[in-house]
């Protein structure tokens, strides 16, 4: 409660609020005050079952791609984040006490700005006196992912994609695992990179390599190019993706060591991960090849890319 005060309170220098806005509240300044009044009349201010803890409120965090922000060239203003969250809070916590605040967020992995939206629902249900049940903690996420994309549908913003990086601005965010080794490898080499910026460059250089040249079957082509530079590209086999993803298998460029200590000798990333730009519809675009056309090819690599040959890195 302390920190999501610190969210909601316009008099806070760690959290600067934008704009604020209420439901069912006649002063958003003194939330906390009347959604325990509320709970109180209504006896929810203590566990419903004996020996159970007591749940108070509900915080919710509406984050928003950073590249349909304002910010970064998106079309979403702050009032339309502060639309979408009136719109997302009465339509589906219609009878409940809440609150709301638009932020500016940071992410000082990779720089970017966007909004977000920190959202405070009060359990008690105003037409009913009962307490709000969305069930347990594995039900609520599967709802809230439905109810989202629903609300994304509606207002024509990106779906989210399984595995995907999906903002561009946040495709080249480092994983943990990454800024270890970034932070460890720069203590000794001013110009080491982790595998994935190394299998990055390489994709990237390989396909506007190719995209420059006259190939008839540029899939296959830079399916080629990257075998010469130690890269094996293999479509996934991943069927519960909506559409078909390419994969990178490569050998680590510095010593990895795996969960029990052995040293990683292969490994492999899919495009999505590294980036929309890596991905099968981003590397068909970069490479200028578009609908049917990168279809046949897709075809068409995917029978030279798994044709049985091993990479001959391995």
């Amino acid at each position: 409660m302390k920190s999501l005060g610190g969210y909601l309170d316009r008099s806070n220098d760690r959290h600067e609020v934008l704009d604020m806005d209420s439901q069912h509240l006649n002063d958003p300044a003194s939330w906390e005050r009347e959604f325990d009044r509320t709970r109180e009349a209504y006896g929810h201010n203590k566990a419903g079952k004996a020996g159970a803890k007591c749940t108070y409120c509900y915080h919710q965090i509406i984050g928003f791609n950073p590249s349909e922000c304002d910010l970064n060239g998106g079309r979403l203003a702050p009032r339309d984040c502060m639309a979408f969250a009136r719109e997302w809070v009465e339509r589906y916590y219609p009878n409940q006490e809440a609150v709301w605040a638009l932020h500016r967020e940071h992410c000082a992995a990779d720089g970017t700005d966007r909004y977000a939206v920190h959202v405070a629902i009060n359990r008690t249900d105003l037409e009913t006196g009962k307490r709000l049940d969305e069930g347990r903690a594995l039900r609520q996420r599967t709802l809230h992912a439905s109810r989202m994309r629903d609300m994304d549908g509606r207002w024509g913003l990106a779906q989210m994609e399984k595995g995907a990086r999906n903002s561009a601005h946040h495709a080249r965010q480092q994983s943990r695992g990454e800024q270890r080794a970034r932070e460890a490898g720069l203590a000794g080499l001013p110009r080491f990179e982790t595998d994935l910026d190394h299998v990055r460059r390489v994709v990237r250089e390989s396909v506007r390599e190719v995209a420059k040249g006259d190939e008839p079957n540029k899939m296959r082509a830079l399916n080629e190019a990257l075998e010469r530079k130690g890269i094996h590209m293999r479509l996934s086999r991943d069927t519960s993706l909506k559409s078909r993803d390419v994969v990178f298998e490569y050998r680590p460029t510095y010593d990895r060591r795996g969960k029990g200590g052995e040293r990683v000798q292969k490994a492999s990333i899919s495009g999505r991960k590294l980036g929309r730009g890596y991905s099968l519809t981003g590397i068909q675009r970069g490479l200028g090849i578009a609908g049917r056309l990168a279809m046949e090819a897709a075809k068409t690599a995917d029978r030279a890319m798994d044709n049985g040959q091993s990479n001959e890195m391995w």
